[in-house]
């Protein structure tokens, strides 16, 4: 057999498999595994189309059967001449087929006019869409939902003059050709002049049918409604050096070379073209679709997000796409410059934030020419070093206001003058991207470490307060003494686990509780005991080995981290690494989140091979569980939580009980018996590599809010 033989054999047995699957009613994702975006053979094309544009319900209603077929629109004569047009173009030789088929596109038109209200018009190409379309073979129902598919899908909305999907185009140009947008832009030639057309039609109008249906075999496939945008980009990029050097051509000589620019596709090109499409795809920040989708394509919040692309002096990028881009090492990477002042970069910034003072342009124009060089040879030190904070795509970042943004748009400017590529800014400045970083290890600054350490005077103070004050520590004692057999049954009801509703109700008042206790100086005369017999304080140090013990926790949940850290009744988020048995028993360390809400204390560890941020919830214990919180001298960032069980006591004789209600209880009798003993469940060892003393304090003033609330509890029973 001949390599031309097997190359036939090797083609025509994908087509085959495609046909069975087609048969089989498969998928869309079927459909792309078995052509691999491969030039459709025109037998399987219209089956093909109808998958992808999922459109066999639609067909199934046949909804223009239904339409009376009144032919009354203002603009009928228009419809009626440009569908003959086609007919001729479509059928030259066949006057009888030329009648059918101005008949069915004046019909699809028409019925399309009055469905969707909407006005037909010269040059809004509707019917360069309908040309492929009708060279199917289709009837008029499968036309007619074909088309409309089509229409909906894939042509962005305001594609007018001046209308934003271009506006979008040119900033797209301008982060990828700065040299090329300028030059248009010196020329006064706007996109609009050259890719309305393109977009109005998706390419039928400017090239040759059998290029345009192998396009769009694979456009389907693909499914991307932004690729008009890279396809454009792509045939404009095409003519670069042509472009440029055209200086003694007329604006209007220029903008028709590039409007004819898909004629000079044929379809062994299309793979090639594609390619090039989804790498300059891959290398534009992500963000924009999810901003501008449904407002182009759905209509809505258009005229919203409108305003913003006329506004916008480059393209725009989500704090969140930052923060993720870095972080995955993949795709697009960004160098961020923070361009605010000096004051407050130093006061607060994102830690992998280059500076570079806005105000310096005005007031130092030499020093900030020497800042920009520094910049770029920072950005290269940090590329070549495989840095996280090394990108070849600069982003901006402002204060998010705009009065005092004025001068970030300068730089802006300035660095689009100088034709560097990739130039973004960022949405909402550092005000967003700070509310949107989930390490806070990564805001840095004068103003955070005065706040820390201002956060942890506040509670130290708060600890020490309510560890002087009696009547705080008779609270916290309340809740695991029995005063008389008579008061157990009470006793017993508020030892159990309190209802969550009760405690999130209760427990949000934190600080305020924690004001409202009663203070006194502590006497000799005060009896402040150990709360636990055999364990000592609550809060203590601890040189026990974390390999002694290690807390079980036979389930398993999966979480994403992100939903957890949004959860409104966090109180405190510390990054940490958890100490676990692994699949060998072995003790081990994994990195993770030690978080802190209104009633419980949990443990979150990275979930192996995870690509969606997910988590492992390895440690969920309610706060009335934990009896000993504690830190190793020779290491404090390690805390260990023990939890434990109250011992149930053993029910006094009656003659112990004749002796007195609670009321007449001694200290001295009490002393031995009052105090209950502990079931120790288990521990947790946290190795929290900063802040640890700040997580010990947040946990401890939660417990003691819970006291309170439930000793208050105890008082309205009584």
């Amino acid at each position: 057999m001949s390599e031309s033989d097997e190359e036939f054999n090797d083609e025509s047995l994908w087509e085959t498999e495609l046909e069975i699957a087609l048969l089989s009613n498969c998928d869309y994702g079927t459909i792309r595994n078995i052509s691999k975006l491969r030039p459709l053979p025109d037998n399987l094309r219209n089956k093909v189309w109808k998958v992808c544009l999922n459109v066999e319900k639609d067909i199934e209603t046949n909804q223009i059967s239904k339409w009376k077929e009144i032919y009354d629109l203002p603009q009928q004569d228009k419809i009626r001449e440009d569908c003959l047009k086609l007919a001729q173009k479509l059928y030259a030789d066949d006057e009888e087929k030329q009648l059918i088929a101005t008949s069915t596109a004046e019909a699809i038109l028409t019925f399309f006019c009055i469905s969707n209200d909407e006005f037909y018009e010269k040059d809004n190409g509707w019917i360069e869409i309908l040309y492929p379309i009708m060279s199917l073979n289709l009837n008029k129902n499968e036309a007619f939902n074909f088309f409309t598919a089509i229409i909906r899908r894939y042509i962005p909305k305001d594609c007018v003059q001046n209308g934003s999907p271009y506006h979008l185009f040119r900033l797209l140009m301008l982060y990828h050709d700065p040299e090329l947008c300028a030059f248009l832009d010196t020329k006064k030639i706007s996109p609009d002049s050259y890719a309305h057309i393109w977009f109005r039609s998706l390419f039928a109008a400017n090239s040759n049918l059998k290029v345009i249906l192998n396009l769009w075999d694979m456009y389907f496939q693909l499914g991307d409604q932004f690729l008009i945008f890279f396809m454009s980009l792509i045939l404009v990029f095409n003519l670069r050096e042509e472009i440029l050097n055209s200086t003694e051509l007329e604006k209007t000589e220029l903008a028709k070379m590039i409007l004819n620019s898909p004629l000079s596709l044929n379809v062994d090109d299309l793979m090639d073209f594609n390619t090039l499409c989804q790498h300059f795809a891959a290398k534009t920040p992500q963000s924009f679709r999810k901003e501008y989708k449904r407002p182009l394509f759905e209509g809505i919040a258009l005229e919203k997000k409108a305003s913003k692309i006329y506004q916008a002096l480059c393209l725009p990028v989500s704090a969140d796409e930052l923060i993720q881009a870095n972080q995955l090492g993949s795709g697009v990477r960004y160098f961020l410059i923070d361009c605010r002042s000096a004051e407050k970069y130093n006061a607060s910034h994102y830690a992998a934030a280059f500076h570079l003072d806005a105000n310096l342009m005005l007031d130092n124009p030499n020093e900030f020419n020497q800042s920009v060089e520094g910049l770029l040879a920072a950005q290269k030190q940090a590329i070549d070093a495989g840095s996280l904070a090394g990108g070849q795509h600069l982003c901006f970042i402002g204060s998010g206001n705009d009065d005092e943004d004025r001068y970030v748009n300068m730089i802006v400017s300035n660095f689009l003058q100088r034709k560097i590529n990739y130039v973004s800014l960022a949405l909402g400045g550092y005000k967003e991207l700070k509310n949107v970083v989930e390490d806070p290890e990564m805001i840095v600054g004068t103003e955070v470490n005065n706040n820390r350490q201002k956060f942890t005077e506040e509670w130290v103070k708060k600890i020490n307060s309510a560890q002087a004050s009696n009547s705080m520590f008779n609270k916290f004692s309340n809740v695991f003494k029995y005063k008389s057999f008579d008061f157990k049954d009470k006793i017993k009801d508020y030892m159990s686990l309190p209802k969550a509703s009760s405690i999130q109700e209760n427990s949000s008042n934190l600080v305020n509780s924690s004001k409202k206790l009663s203070m006194k100086h502590v006497s000799a005369s005060d009896r402040i005991g150990k709360l636990y017999r055999n364990q000592g304080n609550l809060f203590a140090l601890d040189d026990s080995n974390p390999d002694d013990s290690v807390a079980k926790n036979s389930d398993i949940e999966i979480v994403n981290l992100k939903e957890w850290l949004e959860k409104p009744d966090l109180l405190q988020k510390f990054k940490c690494f958890y100490r676990h048995r692994n699949k060998n028993e072995q003790l081990e360390w994994t990195p993770g989140y030690l978080l802190l809400t209104k009633t419980h204390l949990y443990g979150l560890t990275e979930f192996p091979n995870s690509k969606n941020k997910e988590y492992k919830v390895a440690v969920r214990h309610h706060l009335k569980s934990i009896i000993k919180i504690a830190t190793k001298t020779q290491c404090p960032e390690i805390l260990a939580f023990t939890y434990g069980e109250k011992k149930p006591l053993t029910k006094p004789s009656q003659e112990d009980a004749s002796l007195g209600t609670s009321d007449t209880v001694s200290t001295a009798d009490s002393k031995q018996d009052d105090t209950p003993e502990f079931d120790i469940k288990g521990k947790d060892w946290f190795y929290v590599p900063e802040y640890a003393g700040e997580a010990a304090s947040a946990v401890k003033l939660q417990i003691l809010a819970i006291v309170e609330i439930i000793s208050h509890s105890n008082n309205l029973d009584n």
